[in-house]
């Protein structure tokens, strides 16, 4: 059976592809390469389409070598990104920091130029949004090794509890859900993801499994995301996926306490009022595995 959150635009040919956020050292900080392509006439982070039988991660550095003439270390995935082409086609690609050694330019009929530049110069050099996002997670990264990102989804809007007769397990999301769900997909496909959990309750598989499906990721489901979780189970969870961008899609009675935990920790840097809706996003930040900051998005 067709999944009814999906749109049309889901089921055009997906184009696979990978690139890097290649950086290197310089007195102890780091610069970002960034290429220069003249029929885009854009700045962008190194990618490509995939070669039949090719992995993702052979493709990320073969793309990085033939665009831009850097080779050197794969440290660590960054996350998966989608997006829709000029011609309707949705792309998805995956991103690897990567840590040139050594770097042979030549120019080519996709790159005319590259250009080494300090993190916030990379920033504001960078064409495109889903750019930017790899690169401040890559600067993170490189710096920190251990920085992460949870995206805590409370489902969205589901049949009314009392007056479902079926099991609670199965009770889906409603047509608001499913336009809350759109507008999850829309806020989050361009950000990186490396993870997709969620509670084994039908709607909050409903509520992520779109975006699963766009990024081409496998929707886990653990009990660990389960109605009445304790603030201190959570924070484990949390602390097992540190230095991953990973989205968690739960209820709001394990939702509510964890952000009422985190409120009352003053090593927390929060943001945001003490709500959880159905629908909304808490994004937290960690470091080392501990929630440092957490930013609240209303429902979409």
């Amino acid at each position: 059976m067709a999944n009814p959150s999906r749109r049309a635009s889901d089921y055009r040919p997906t184009i696979w592809a990978a690139g890097a956020v290649v950086y290197r050292m310089r007195d102890g900080k780091p610069e970002i390469l960034l290429a220069h392509r003249p029929r885009y006439n854009d700045w962008s982070v190194p990618k490509g389409k995939l070669d039949r039988g090719e992995s993702f991660k052979l493709c990320a550095e073969r793309e990085v070598f033939e665009e831009s003439g850097a080779s050197g270390v794969v440290e660590q995935a960054i996350g998966t990104v989608g997006y829709v082409t000029p011609a309707g086609n949705n792309k998805v690609v995956r991103y690897w920091l990567l840590r040139a050694k050594n770097v042979k330019f030549r120019a080519n009929a996709e790159v005319d130029k590259i250009r080494w530049m300090r993190p916030r110069k990379a920033l504001s050099k960078a064409s495109y949004g889903r750019d930017i996002r790899l690169i401040e997670a890559a600067i993170l990264t490189a710096k920190d090794r251990e920085p992460g990102t949870i995206h805590l989804i409370r489902h969205a809007h589901a049949n009314d509890k009392a007056k479902w007769k079926k099991p609670d397990s199965i009770r889906p999301i409603t047509k608001r859900g499913h336009e809350q769900v759109e507008g999850l997909v829309t806020r989050l496909v361009r950000t990186p993801i490396n993870n997709i959990l969620s509670s084994p309750m039908l709607r909050c598989e409903q509520t992520v499994d779109p975006l699963a499906l766009r990024l081409g990721l496998v929707l886990q489901t653990t009990k660990k995301l389960r109605r009445d979780t304790a603030p201190r189970d959570m924070l484990r969870m949390i602390k097992k996926y540190r230095g991953t961008r990973t989205v968690m899609c739960s209820h709001g009675e394990t939702i509510g306490p964890l952000i009422e935990h985190l409120a009352a920790d003053p090593k927390v840097d929060l943001k945001g009022g003490l709500e959880w809706p159905k629908g909304s996003v808490w994004e937290l930040t960690t470091r080392r595995g501990r929630v440092v900051k957490a930013r609240y998005t209303p429902p979409a």
